[in-house]
């Protein structure tokens, strides 16, 4: 094979810019760097306390930030210049990460929790940015594959830092881990203080005459008049009931079914990336032939079977294949929710969007998690993942049924 055919097939794979390139670097290395910030917490918080209470009290501490303010980071998005707003994000959980150095003892515990929240909040201006900026830095006709590249880095970062980050933990211990985290910002930020933004799109309302509130109901607003979107939001957070199912109730499930241990669990994790892998790699192909919104609703409704199939699976050979084929599915039905949204919604809005589903999609999660939890201790792992999976087959089937006629096929088809 020639040097031409070989790049030929790269650029295939990868048909992004510079722009897109240095925001999905800076943004997957903060997000490996995050895994070593969440096993060096857990790992601070059990040495320093043998409470469950502290762990739960700590997840709130995320939790709570997004939901009071989720929808404000997507108001000054669209009111400030965003490339500014992508850097300072990163450059405050730089900062806010090294906070974490002074736990030294029990007494110091308490830090941990504003500490927590602060990052959360500084997180809710980030991602709208970052979504409300990508239709610049990618042509229209792959768009629906750079939010596939978006949502699998997360993933990937999930599975690479968390099997590195516990061994770097055990070694160096978790205030290493810490100045790791914050150095994966900065580097962030300096990637992003490269990218090229048009003027209109890095500050798409230079004259503030309205309210920070005017602006936030101007985009509830929005959203409730567009059938199409509010459709979209409310299927968005669906996309990832099966996944939060899993990650609660999945090593419970393994050892008590399958007498499979946390092992087990993390090759189970990372067949699961293998399979946001895969679905990256066909999102070409399904892009020329279906547009966005039935590719959610299929995609959904197979997540969905591959989760009815995760919790009825009688070998440990069988969860494997399940999890890939959840990994494959749930990339394609994320980055079809996140191209929707932005073809759906003008630039000047797109910030405030953003924010709104975000926040539906972060209470979804805990919701699903909260609720497989408290089911799970009632009833048994296997019915509620079981649920779990019928839920979003019949979440798809809506999608397919729902969307249609609401977004024109020539418009929403993405020529990949």
């Amino acid at each position: 094979m020639s040097a031409r055919t070989l790049w030929r097939k790269g650029r295939a794979l990868w048909p992004f810019g510079g722009s897109f390139t240095l925001l999905w670097l800076g943004q997957f290395l903060s997000q490996v760097g995050d895994q070593f910030l969440f096993i060096a917490g857990l790992s601070l918080l059990n040495r320093l306390t043998d409470s469950r209470a502290a762990f739960g009290g700590l997840a709130l501490a995320i939790t709570v930030p997004q939901i009071l303010f989720g929808l404000w980071g997507g108001v000054f998005v669209d009111r400030w210049p965003r490339r500014f707003v992508l850097i300072g994000s990163d450059i405050a959980r730089a900062l806010i990460v090294l906070g974490a150095l002074t736990v030294r003892t029990n007494a110091d515990l308490w830090r941990m929790y504003p500490l927590a929240s602060a990052l959360a909040i500084a997180g809710l201006f980030f991602y709208p940015a970052r979504n409300a900026v990508l239709p610049a830095l990618v042509s229209p006709a792959h768009l629906l594959q750079a939010n596939a590249v978006l949502q699998a880095s997360y993933i990937l970062a999930l599975i690479v830092g968390g099997i590195s980050a516990g061994f770097f933990v055990d070694r160096f211990g978790p205030h290493a881990a810490f100045v790791l985290d914050s150095l994966t910002f900065l580097i962030s930020a300096l990637s992003l203080a490269c990218i090229r933004l048009p003027p209109a799109v890095n500050r798409p309302q230079p004259a503030l005459q309205n309210s920070p509130g005017r602006d936030l109901l101007e985009g509830l607003r929005f959203v409730w008049e567009q059938r199409a979107l509010r459709r979209v939001t409310a299927i968005t957070p669906f996309a990832t009931v099966g996944i939060g199912t899993v990650q609660v109730l999945g090593l419970a499930f393994l050892a008590e079914v399958l007498n499979v241990r946390a092992g087990g669990f993390g090759w189970t994790m990372a067949m699961m990336g293998v399979g946001l892998a895969l679905g990256l790699g066909g999102m070409p192909l399904l892009g020329r032939w279906l547009p966005p919104h039935r590719a959610v609703g299929l995609a959904l409704a197979a997540a969905g079977l591959a989760t009815v199939l995760f919790s009825q699976a009688q070998t440990f050979a069988f969860i494997l294949i399940a999890a890939l084929a959840m990994g494959l599915c749930v990339v394609i039905a994320r980055a079809g929710l996140a191209t929707l949204m932005q073809q759906l919604t003008p630039d000047g809005l797109r910030g405030r969007v953003d924010s709104l589903i975000n926040l539906s999609v972060n209470g979804a999660l805990a919701l699903a998690q909260g609720s497989a939890g408290l089911f799970g201790q009632l009833w048994g792992p296997r019915p509620v993942l079981l649920g779990a999976g019928l839920l979003m087959i019949a979440v798809g089937g809506l999608a397919i049924l729902g969307m249609r006629g609401l977004v024109r096929e020539p418009e929403a088809r993405v020529q990949l």
